[in-house]
C-alpha cells in the first residue's frame, strides 16, 4: 500500500513539473523581483560613502590610508558577518532573517550622517556591513528553495542584477543629493526605500512548499530535481558547518573569491576618489560618469548567469559552463590595467567598464556554486564560507592600496594588481576546485 502511494505521489510531480510552462505559473519570478529589489537597496546604501567620500575627506582632513581603514571596517564585518549571516539565516528563515537585517541595515544607513571621523566613521560601516550580511546569502538560500537547478542561474543573475542597479543609480541621486542638500541628507534619504521593502517581503514571501500564492504545478516543477537530489542525500549524516568547509569545491570558490573580490571592492570603494582627485572630475560629473562600469557591471551579473544556464541547455555539463564563465569573466577583467593608461576620463571609464562587466559575470557565478552544490538548507552557510575568502582578499588589497597611493601618489599599481588577480583566482580555483557538482557525504558511525 505504501509503494503504491509513493508511486503515485511520484506520478503526480512528474506531471505537474512537465506542465506547459503557462499552467506551471510565474510566481517564483516575484519573489525573485523583491529580492531583486532589496538587493537593489542593500547596494544603494553601502555605495553611498563611496560617492561621498571625497567630501567627507575634505571635511575632516582624511588620508587614503584613512579611507582605507574606514573601508576595512566594512569589509572585516563582510569577512567574518558574511559567514555568521549564513549560519544565521540557515537557522532563523529567510522571512524573519531578511525582516530584522533590512531594518537594521536601513537604521544604520541613516545614522551614518552622524559621523564625524575615522572612528565615527568606522563604526557605522562596521556594523551596516554586518547586517547588510544576510542579503548576499539570503538570496542565493531563497533562491535554491524556489527555482530548480537550471533556471537558478539565471534566477541570482537578476536577483545579484540589483546590486549593480543600485550601484548605478545611487551615484548621480547621491552626487545631487550631496550637491543640494549636504552629505548628511544624502545618508538619510537613501536608507528610506528599505522600511518601505520590508511589508512587501512579509506579505508576498512564504517558504515553497507552504506558500498559498503558489500553484501546485508551479511548486512541483520547482520541486522535481531538489527532491531528487534530497533522496540522494538521504542519511548522510550530520553536517556542520566544518565539514562543509572541509570539502574542496566550496575551499576552491572560497580561495577563487580571495583573489577575484579585492578587484571588485577596488573599484566599488576608490573609483569616484580617483577621478574627482586624479582625473580631475567634479563630482556631479563622476556621478554621471560613474553609471556607466555600474551598468557594465549590471550587464555582468545578468549574463553571467544567463550564460551559464544557456551552457548547460545547449549540453554542458554543470562543471565546465560555470567554468567557462569564470575563465571569461578573469579575461575582461585584465581592461584594468589599459584602463589607468587611458588618456581621457571616458575612455578610462570605458575600459574600467569591461573589467566591472567580468567582475559581475564571476560575482553570479561564484555565488551560484554553493545553491549547485549542497540542499537549500545548507546553502547559507557554504555562501558564507566562501565569502569569508572574498572578504578576506578585500580587506588585505584595501590596506595595501591606501598605502601605495599615500607613498607614491599614483593608483597605476593598484589597477595592474586589480586587473591580474582574478586570473590567479580561476587557476587556483581550478587546481583545487576539482568538478562542481552536488556535494555526497560518507557517514560517520553513530551519525545516522
Amino acid at each position: 500500500m505504501t509503494s503504491d502511494t509513493g508511486a503515485s505521489a511520484v506520478e503526480v510531480t512528474s506531471a505537474a513539473a512537465s506542465a506547459p510552462l503557462a499552467r506551471r505559473g510565474r510566481y517564483r519570478w516575484v519573489i525573485c523581483l523583491l529580492l531583486f529589489l532589496v538587493t537593489a537597496n542593500n547596494f544603494m546604501d553601502r555605495q553611498t560613502f563611496s560617492i561621498a567620500a571625497p567630501v567627507i575627506a575634505s571635511g575632516y582632513k582624511l588620508s587614503n590610508s584613512d579611507i582605507a581603514t574606514i573601508a576595512n571596517a566594512f569589509l572585516i564585518a563582510y569577512s567574518f558577518g558574511q559567514f555568521l549571516a549564513g549560519l544565521f539565516v540557515d537557522w532563523l528563515g529567510p522571512k524573519a532573517g531578511f525582516t530584522l537585517a533590512v531594518a537594521c541595515w536601513s537604521a544604520v544607513s541613516a545614522l551614518t550622517s552622524l559621523g564625524r571621523g575615522v572612528i565615527s566613521f568606522s563604526i557605522f560601516r562596521f556594523a551596516l556591513r554586518l547586517s547588510e550580511g544576510v542579503n548576499q546569502p539570503g538570496g542565493v538560500k531563497v533562491a535554491a528553495e524556489w527555482f530548480p537547478p537550471k533556471e537558478l542561474a539565471t534566477a541570482v543573475g537578476l536577483i545579484q542584477s540589483g546590486s549593480s542597479i543600485g550601484m548605478m543609480i545611487v551615484p548621480p541621486i547621491a552626487a545631487y543629493l550631496i550637491v543640494h542638500f549636504g552629505w548628511k541628507a544624502a545618508f538619510v534619504l537613501i536608507a528610506l526605500p528599505g522600511f518601505a521593502w520590508i511589508p512587501l517581503w512579509r506579505i508576498f514571501y512564504e517558504p515553497l512548499q507552504t506558500s498559498r500564492r503558489v500553484g501546485e504545478a508551479e511548486r512541483c516543477y520547482n520541486l522535481e530535481e531538489r527532491n531528487a537530489r534530497s533522496r540522494s542525500e538521504h542519511d548522510q549524516g550530520k553536517i556542520t558547518w566544518w565539514r562543509l568547509a572541509r570539502q574542496r569545491v566550496v575551499l576552491g570558490v572560497a580561495l577563487a573569491r580571495f583573489f577575484e573580490e579585492p578587484a571588485g571592492w577596488f573599484y566599488f570603494t576608490w573609483l569616484a576618489i580617483y577621478l574627482k582627485n586624479f582625473r580631475d572630475v567634479s563630482l556631479i560629473h563622476t556621478g554621471l560618469l560613474l553609471t556607466i562600469p555600474m551598468a557594465g557591471f549590471d550587464v555582468g551579473k545578468i549574463g553571467g548567469g544567463w550564460g551559464s544556464s544557456r551552457l548547460m541547455k545547449c549540453g554542458w555539463s554543470l562543471d565546465w559552463s560555470r567554468k567557462a564563465v569564470m575563465l571569461m569573466s578573469a579575461v575582461c577583467m585584465l581592461a584594468a590595467i589599459p584602463a589607468v593608461m587611458a588618456h581621457s576620463p571616458l575612455g578610462f571609464v570605458l575600459l574600467v567598464s569591461v573589467a566591472t562587466f567580468g567582475h559581475g559575470c564571476w560575482a553570479t557565478t561564484t555565488q551560484t556554486i554553493p545553491g549547485d552544490v549542497v540542499a537549500p538548507r545548507w546553502v547559507g552557510t557554504v555562501y558564507g564560507i566562501t565569502a569569508f575568502g572574498g572578504g578576506s582578499g578585500a580587506v588585505i588589497f584595501m590596506y595595501v592600496t591606501g598605502k601605495l597611493v599615500d607613498m607614491h601618489g599614483s593608483f597605476t599599481v593598484p589597477f595592474v594588481i586589480a586587473g591580474l588577480l582574478p586570473m590567479v583566482g580561476f587557476i587556483a580555483f581550478s587546481l583545487l576546485a576539482g568538478q562542481i557538482k552536488p556535494l555526497r557525504f560518507s557517514v560517520a558511525p553513530g551519525e545516522r
